[in-house]
Parts: C-alpha cells; sequence; structure tokens
C-alpha cells in the first residue's frame, strides 16, 4: 500500500511541473542585460604603476555651449585641505598660517625656474604664475607636443559612454547628447570613444623640513597639501564609422586616422585653459591641428595631475579607486 501511495505521488507532483512548464501565466525570469565596462586600448602610456600622480583631468570639465558647466575649483601649490576632500571636491581649503615656500617650475630648458611664495594663498599663486610666465625661463620653454596617455575603445553604443567616464558621469551623458545630435548613423559599422592626455610643465614646492604650518592645527593629522600640479591639455573624442572597430584602432596605431575621414565622422572636444570648458570641434584636422600644436604662449593648460602629501609627516597621499 505504502509503494502504491508513493507512486501515485510521484505521478501528481511530475504532472504538476509539467502544467506549470506549459502555463503561460507563469513567465521564466527575463535574462538581466549585460553592463558595459570600458576596454580601454593604450596607443601612448607613460604613466607607472607606481606614480604617485593623480589624475583630475576629466572630473571638473564642462562643455562649452551645453548646459554642463565646469566646476573647477582653484587648486594651487601649498594648499591645504581634508584628506577626504583632496582630489575630489577640493573644499574646506585650511588656511592656517604657514611658512614661505619655494616653487619650481621645471621648464628644464635651458632652466628652471624657482620662486619663493611668501604668503601661501591662491591670490600669491596667480601673481607667482604670472611671474613666471613672464621669465626669460618660460621664453626659452618649448612645451611638449607628444601625449603622455592616449587610449581609444570600442563603444559599442552611444549610450555607453556615462560608464567611460566614472569619475564625471556627467560630461559622459553629455557627449552622449552631443553624438546623437551631429552624428548621422546611417551604415555604422563602428562606435570608438578616445581620449588623449599632454603633459605641460610642472610646478612643485619644496618637502617642509620641520612643519608646513607656523601654528600647528589639531587636525593636522587629516590635512593634505599639494605638493605638485601638473599643467596639460586633454582632448576627447568620438568617431562613428563605415569601417570596423580593429581598422579604426590599427589607423591610430600606425598615425594614419586621417585615413578615416572619408567613411568616418569625430566629435572632438579640447579642454585646454583653465576655464575648463571643453570646446567642440567636427573633423579629423581639428585633431591634427591640436596635436600638432597643444599649447601656445599664453594657454598652458589647466590642472591635470597633482600630488598630494600628508602634513603630519610628508607621507605620500594615495587616493582611494
Amino acid at each position: 500500500m505504502r509503494e502504491f501511495l508513493f507512486l501515485v505521488t510521484v505521478i501528481l507532483l511530475s504532472a504538476c511541473n509539467k502544467e506549470d512548464h506549459n502555463n503561460p501565466l507563469i513567465s521564466e525570469p527575463e535574462p538581466k542585460p549585460e553592463t558595459f565596462s570600458v576596454q580601454w586600448d593604450n596607443l601612448i602610456d607613460h604613466s607607472t604603476e607606481n606614480s604617485t600622480d593623480i589624475f583630475i583631468g576629466t572630473q571638473y570639465i564642462g562643455v562649452q555651449n551645453w548646459p554642463l558647466i565646469a566646476h573647477a575649483p582653484y587648486i594651487f601649490v601649498g594648499a591645504t585641505f581634508p584628506k577626504n576632500a583632496f582630489a575630489t571636491s577640493f573644499d574646506r581649503e585650511f588656511k592656517g598660517n604657514k611658512h614661505p615656500i619655494n616653487l619650481t617650475f621645471n621648464f628644464k630648458h635651458p632652466a628652471n625656474y624657482i620662486t619663493c611664495m611668501e604668503t601661501i594663498s591662491g591670490i600669491e599663486y596667480k601673481k607667482k604664475i604670472k611671474e613666471a610666465m613672464k621669465s626669460e625661463e618660460y621664453k626659452s620653454y618649448t612645451p611638449p607636443t607628444k601625449p603622455y596617455i592616449a587610449k581609444i575603445a570600442d563603444l559599442k553604443s552611444l549610450s555607453n559612454l556615462e560608464s567611460c567616464f566614472p569619475e564625471n558621469k556627467n560630461f559622459g551623458n553629455t557627449l552622449e547628447k552631443i553624438g546623437k545630435q551631429y552624428l548621422e548613423m546611417k551604415n555604422i559599422k563602428s562606435l570608438s570613444v578616445g581620449k588623449i592626455m599632454i603633459k605641460g610643465f610642472t610646478v612643485s614646492m619644496d618637502i617642509p623640513t620641520a612643519s608646513l604650518f607656523i601654528d600647528m592645527p589639531d587636525n593636522l593629522n587629516e590635512l593634505v597639501y599639494i605638493r605638485e600640479i601638473t599643467y596639460g591639455v586633454t582632448a576627447y573624442f568620438i568617431i562613428a564609422s563605415e569601417q570596423s572597430y580593429q581598422d579604426v584602432l590599427n589607423t591610430f596605431k600606425f598615425d594614419e586616422y586621417q585615413k578615416l575621414k572619408n567613411k568616418s565622422q569625430i566629435i572632438l572636444l579640447t579642454v585646454s585653459d583653465l576655464n575648463q570648458d571643453a570646446i567642440i570641434k567636427s573633423s579629423f584636422d581639428d585633431l591634427t591641428e591640436f596635436l600638432k600644436a597643444p599649447f601656445s604662449e599664453y594657454r598652458y593648460g589647466y590642472p591635470i595631475f597633482c600630488k598630494g602629501q600628508y602634513a603630519n609627516d610628508n607621507t605620500i597621499f594615495i587616493r582611494d579607486n
């Protein structure tokens, strides 16, 4: 009898499972959409794994004549911030009295320009920048033209631009809108996104022998000062091409991207001054002109890298990713 009841139970359960499987009211769970993770192909990369430079060239930029407004903080060598604001918001600057510092502008050829900043403040730093721009060292200075970093990636869809710039998602969203407005997507086989960083000169200060501060602040252990700022320029671009991504990548690898112009479109955004407003351009010739002359006599760029050190012991500040 028990064997008979067990057999009946198995048959009933199998029937129920079959009915559930065939029941149109019971839907299978929808597969989760694949998340896009940008995979950058390095064209040029002179950075090193142990570098303590912090890239800040994208996170504050805006786009000229678009709703995205640049929100660049005014930073300077010697400025001090709480560690949780350093290289992020750069707010709540600690303005305690500080000892004078020597500033070095690494114009290198024929020589660096060195000056003393008696009062550590943004106003005084601006004066020192202007003095440096008038110096014989700067007049003899030849700014670099070769990129420090250049990368390109297979974008696949304009909607993926936000995830390409996690440090400034609003910039990625604005790029998507610009692409939708200006790019003709008919017959397009690939979408590519690229970014270029060109370093100019660096301004640095000597490490304090005793303390940066005249009067020791109570929260000294929580403070980080800017030891170095590197000025430079950046460019960002989207390419819609009738060629494959691999073909587009190869033209950049061999510096033959001008071959793309007949079957591709480009939207180029360049950032080259302290306002950090990107200017929109729309040709491969514009990209060539940018690479030929990224700097001018009075356009030395904006802060794209900085380096911080803790005020209590001068150890290097490392930003959490």
